[in-house]
């Protein structure tokens, strides 16, 4: 596995550009992530933000685990920005072949865990671009790149796991990409 972090890096840009569209009163909007709303969805995204940036520079076990926690989903468009900045400078300076503990997925090289945060970065800036009404945003380089990652999610995926069972999809690379990761790219936004 190359170095992915110029990848997670681009994917933080596209992620950082469709968050500066919500609104805060858009936060309580369903989004393809069924069990979450807008604002649910972008608390999740600082607390992943905030859990890899803590892991990948401490070793497994050091962290407490409550850091993955989402906070509050009404303040979660105004920290955004500064998870970004925070995972961004972590993996930065990340050893890629330490060791790094992901939640309850287990200890991975940091190598593997970037790519787990790519991935997730970018399946959800189409969820949230999706969820306030956007056109797809993940342009089709990343999609690319990101597709022999998203093969790799198990495909034993029962209900409440991280990603829902993949949607056989047709098109382009991203629409390829978002149904490994167990989205319809057909989804609409209910505004």
């Amino acid at each position: 596995m190359t170095d992915p972090r110029a990848l997670d890096a681009a994917a933080a840009a596209v992620c950082l550009a469709v968050v500066a569209q919500v609104r805060p009163d858009q936060l309580d909007l369903p989004t393809p992530c069924t069990d979450w709303s807008l604002g649910e969805l972008l608390a999740h995204q600082v607390a992943e933000n905030r859990g890899f940036a803590a892991n990948v520079i401490n070793p497994p076990g050091a962290i407490n685990r409550e850091i993955w926690q989402p906070g509050r989903a009404e303040t979660a468009l105004e920290s955004f920005a500064e998870s970004v900045n925070l995972v961004t400078g972590a993996f930065r300076i990340a050893d890629l072949d330490a060791a790094v503990e992901v939640r309850e997925f287990g200890v991975f090289p940091a190598r593997a865990a970037i790519a787990m945060h790519f991935v997730d970065y970018l399946a959800h800036s189409w969820d949230i671009a999706r969820a306030i009404g956007l056109d797809d945003p993940i342009p089709p380089h990343l999609a690319e790149a990101a597709i022999p990652y998203a093969e790799q999610i198990p495909a034993d995926r029962p209900p409440g796991s991280a990603f829902a069972p993949a949607v056989d999809t047709n098109g382009t690379a991203s629409d390829r990409f978002l149904g490994l990761t167990g989205r319809d790219p057909r989804w609409e936004a209910a505004l």
